[in-house]
């Protein structure tokens, strides 16, 4: 499949296009870190009771033992180094400048940041934050908690900053994501298998405005529906189609 690819698609290419780029990163590129994915073979939600520690459902009646699940989740994050696809799509980012329009990721592990990119829309929350369930203010989880997990005490009227199953989008950057497909000329989708339906249909917004939507997924999905072409493999077999290594000039 990947010498049939066409070469105007590869990242180089992409690049040299100078055309406007967003792009939509799902677990699978985490799973380059050694990260579990969420759905599949050994994916986080195969587990009924990490699907129920996920829920709306969960912080409405265990908060604290909901915290305790999230707070081994960010320590194992905080421990995880970023992939050579992180880092590439910050390369990607920072080669194109303002013709890059934003990182939008499924993801909450923070890896895009800890690669260097800049412009990451977190449509899912972040593992590093928390959020007052008052006042809807955001701050960082503490450094010290890697070594010393808070009390609960500590815990009380806080909640992890990541959007839970069946909660809505609206305290989570979801408008600026649109906003970046619908304004692409070429969405680049990596690593999703399309099963929670937002990265699909921010594929087809991005296609309904005249954008070319590229998927990149080891495994057939609902994105291919969507996209004009799809690169089967994983997102580093997709960087690797580029003989020139054009990345090591940054």
């Amino acid at each position: 499949m990947s010498d049939q690819f066409p070469k105007e698609y590869h990242a180089s290419s992409l690049i040299e296009s100078g055309r406007k780029l967003a792009v939509i990163t799902g677990s699978g590129i985490d799973a380059e870190a050694g990260l579990p994915t969420f759905r599949g073979e050994k994916g986080y939600y195969e587990d009924q009771e990490a699907s129920y520690l996920a829920s709306m459902e969960a912080l409405q009646n265990e908060p604290i033992r909901q915290w305790q699940w999230y707070l081994k989740r960010f320590v194992s994050y905080h421990d995880t180094s970023p992939a050579q696809s992180h880092r590439l799509l910050a390369a990607m980012e920072e080669k194109l400048e303002e013709q890059f329009l934003g990182l939008i990721t499924q993801n909450v592990s923070g890896l895009h940041r800890k690669a260097g990119s800049l412009k990451v829309l977190e449509i899912h929350g972040s593992i590093r934050e928390m959020r007052n369930m008052k006042t809807r203010e955001l701050r960082h989880l503490p450094e010290t908690w890697v070594e010393n997990p808070p009390s609960e005490d500590e815990l009380q009227g806080w909640r992890p900053n990541v959007c839970f199953i069946g909660e809505s989008y609206e305290d989570y950057p979801l408008e600026e994501s649109i906003q970046a497909c619908r304004n692409c000329e070429i969405l680049l989708v990596i690593g999703t298998a399309g099963i929670i339906h937002t990265p699909v249909w921010l594929a087809q917004e991005a296609r309904d405005s005249g954008a070319l939507v590229i998927n990149v997924n080891p495994h057939p999905g609902e994105v291919d529906q969507v996209a004009q072409h799809s690169f089967v493999g994983t997102a580093l077999d997709y960087f690797n189609l580029d003989e020139n290594r054009w990345w090591e000039e940054i």
